[in-house]
């Protein structure tokens, strides 16, 4: 799951906590990935449950591309995007976000800064676990890119794919109880259900016309931006994983080396999860890639386009495309189908906070 970004609101838990998830945030050097994963949850809030940290022992996702190297087209990480910044400085939009999300709307309303990873699924299933539950969480074995793409560290943020509508409407709502019990039970906060400051999450699915307006970012563009396009380059050292995840039967040295003479033509690349023309075939994946991997729109929203399709409240419909889609089939309002978990459609969830005891 993204991130828990510097403009929001933190739950304050605990003062370790919110140090923590600062640093998981991106707010410290780096953004979380496989070799480096958060010590809470950052989706909830929840610390990991043992056995959680398991990072993967090979190259850091966050290092592998880079998008815009030397132009205008700069990557705008949180709490830098524009759209995002101009409703925190608004007097009278409500700042009580929650952990993962980033506003999008003068109401309040946030949504997730990334698609839910793999990892944060498995912190939910591990919480179902204790009240024997646990099962019916388990993403589809027949629905997966790769075997062991749920179970593999290699994938922690990646987005969860495989599962049912059903299956995410009841994160949804879990989430946003497990929110709200968090935040005011907080020493800081205090305050029981019958208290003017008690705090009730609501975390859903998007509906498909909140969806689009978070994808367009205030821009009448098809991809939502008017910079598309940008130079990329790719990072001879990480041949082994993106041998891994292309499946290419290459050796790492023949896939360094195929990085190194794609870089000397300069190549131009959309900043999107997808097949592209004259794509490389270490760059064409098995399956969806890390969640941060490409350039945020204006609002600090990731891999809104591309990647995993995204289901939203409306049942059987998913927006953005994949990485299986070609590029056409990846603007703001194409739209997909599905009938049943997929190995191409995931996830984000929208949050809306209010206080139900203020008249």
């Amino acid at each position: 799951m993204g991130s828990l970004s510097c403009s929001s609101r933190r739950l304050g838990v605990a003062t370790l906590l919110s140090a923590l998830l600062l640093l998981a945030a991106g707010c410290g050097p780096r953004f979380p990935s496989s070799i480096t994963p958060t010590y809470y949850s950052s989706t909830t809030g929840l610390p990991n449950e043992v056995g959680m940290q398991t990072p993967w022992k090979g190259y850091d996702d966050y290092a592998v591309l880079e998008f815009g190297k030397g132009t205008a087209c700069q990557n705008p990480l949180p709490p830098g995007a524009p759209l995002n910044q101009n409703l925190k400085a608004n007097p009278l939009v409500p700042h009580v976000v929650a952990p993962g999300c980033v506003l999008i709307r003068p109401d309040g309303l946030s949504m997730d800064e990334t698609e839910v990873t793999n990892n944060e699924w498995r912190r939910y299933q591990m919480q179902l676990r204790l009240t024997g539950q646990g099962a019916a969480a388990e993403p589809s074995a027949t629905a997966l890119p790769v075997p062991d793409y749920y179970t593999n560290p290699f994938y922690d943020y990646a987005p969860v794919v495989g599962l049912s509508y059903e299956q995410v409407t009841a994160f949804c709502r879990w989430r946003g109880r497990t929110i709200t019990h968090l935040y005011n039970a907080d020493p800081a906060n205090a305050a029981d259900s019958l208290s003017e400051r008690y705090v009730r999450y609501e975390l859903r699915l998007p509906t498909e016309a909140e969806w689009e307006r978070a994808a367009l970012a205030d821009r009448n563009q098809p991809y939502g931006t008017s910079c598309p396009t940008w130079p990329l380059t790719v990072n001879p050292r990480a041949a082994a994983y993106l041998r891994q995840y292309s499946g290419t039967e290459a050796s790492p040295a023949q896939v360094a080396t195929d990085i190194k003479a794609y870089n000397q033509t300069r190549p131009v690349s959309f900043g999107i999860s997808c097949r592209q023309p004259k794509q490389p075939y270490f760059l064409r994946l098995l399956a969806p890639a890390y969640v941060f991997q490409t350039p945020a729109n204006d609002y600090g929203l990731y891999q809104l386009l591309g990647n995993a399709a995204e289901m939203v409240q409306e049942r059987g419909i998913s927006k953005g495309g994949s990485y299986l889609d070609p590029l056409e089939a990846c603007t703001v309002t194409a739209r997909g189908t599905y009938a049943g978990p997929a190995p191409n459609v995931g996830f984000r969830c929208v949050s809306q906070a209010s206080y139900p005891n203020r008249k």
